[in-house]
């Protein structure tokens, strides 16, 4: 493997809205406990094509800065405090870890810890690690595991947290609402690992059909103006889902999925709405019927290690999630596509 680095290398960086350059710019330093990784796959994701066309991320990325945050590639340089690595190692690092002493950490809910630290710079041909991923959220890569799969931890790792936080049990129905890769992921483990009945719904009849080969046992168009609410309580006995899912973060789909929850079920708001969305609720809904409204944020060291397992064992794979393989000079071109609709698949960029 190649150790001789030059001090430059080729990363997108975003400038604002819907700008967004490829450009050289120079090869990260690297601290005593840092890593410097070769990326040798980075993953779209819908929160970079939001943050593409919103120009920046109150929380993870404020402009100008490199880009990009689902990723796996190769160790090439350590600093020399790291412990448990070694050079030429493959690794997927999440993009963010908890400070592990906040009030927040102290009772286990690492994802809303009040100092988390977030890293950009997938798309790019080498990313920093630093120190507190590289000791809370790095890991190794298991040999049968490809790099285009390893990049699908973080996402997956989000998703086990929705599901977690929505209580789902076996035997329940659950109703997944927005096709695109995290709702296909909210359809694959409810399916093969929680044992739930899984009613998806989404806008294309491509969508429809790939959930069904992911493990949906109903699929209902959502076309403008289709019933929706109708086809879920036939399928439920006229009770309506024990768990729904809203994978899409548009207000009119938040109050959807509330009125396609049985009473005392869960509805978990997993899409992010833009910034400064209000939600109007029916509280005589909400309070007779006793439903639990839940929203989930991001991912935590142990979940991140939970769905690297679910990777290897084959629940997840990018066969299922990514449909196009492009070089990173073609970046801004697909961040355009993918701005086109939502429920796009994945795109991997190859550095």
């Amino acid at each position: 493997m190649r150790t001789d680095l030059s001090r430059h290398m080729t990363a997108a960086v975003l400038y604002g809205k819907e700008h967004l350059q490829i450009e050289s710019v120079d090869v990260p330093e690297i601290g005593k406990g840092d890593v410097l990784v070769r990326v040798r796959a980075a993953l779209t994701c819908g929160t970079d094509v939001k943050v593409f066309r919103r120009g920046y991320h109150a929380r993870m990325i404020v402009p100008p800065a490199l880009f990009g945050h689902e990723l796996a590639g190769d160790i090439v340089k350590m600093g020399s405090e790291v412990r448990g690595f070694k050079v030429g190692q493959r690794v997927v690092a999440a993009n963010s870890a908890p400070c592990g002493k906040c009030y927040f950490c102290d009772r286990g809910q690492d994802n809303l810890c009040g100092d988390l630290l977030f890293n950009n710079g997938a798309y790019a041909e080498y990313i920093r690690i630093p120190q507190r991923i590289v000791e809370k959220n790095m890991l190794e890569v298991p040999e049968h595991v490809s790099y285009q799969d390893a990049a699908l931890v973080e996402p997956l790792a989000c998703v086990l947290r929705g599901l977690e936080e929505s209580g789902l049990k076996a035997g329940d129905t659950i109703a997944v609402i927005g096709l695109g890769p995290i709702g296909m992921m909210f359809v694959r483990i409810a399916k093969v690992v929680y044992g739930a009945r899984v009613i998806a719904i989404g806008r294309r009849q491509p969508q429809l059909d790939r959930a069904r080969k992911m493990g949906a046992d109903e699929m209902i168009v959502n076309r403008d103006g289709a019933d929706i609410v109708g086809p879920v309580r036939e399928m439920t006995g006229g009770r309506g889902a024990d768990v729904v899912i809203e994978a899409v973060g548009v207000p009119e789909v938040w109050q959807l999925a509330i009125k396609l929850l049985r009473r005392g079920g869960v509805v978990n708001f997993f899409g992010g709405c833009p910034s400064g969305t209000e939600l109007r609720l029916d509280t005589n809904l909400l309070h007779y019927s006793e439903l639990t409204l839940k929203a989930s944020f991001h991912h935590t060291p142990a979940l991140i290690r939970k769905a690297l397992e679910m990777v290897s064992r084959g629940y997840v794979t990018a066969k299922d999630l990514v449909n196009r393989v492009e070089p990173l000079a073609n970046l801004l071109e697909v961040m355009q596509h993918l701005m086109s609709h939502n429920g796009h698949l994945k795109t991997a960029i190859i550095p």
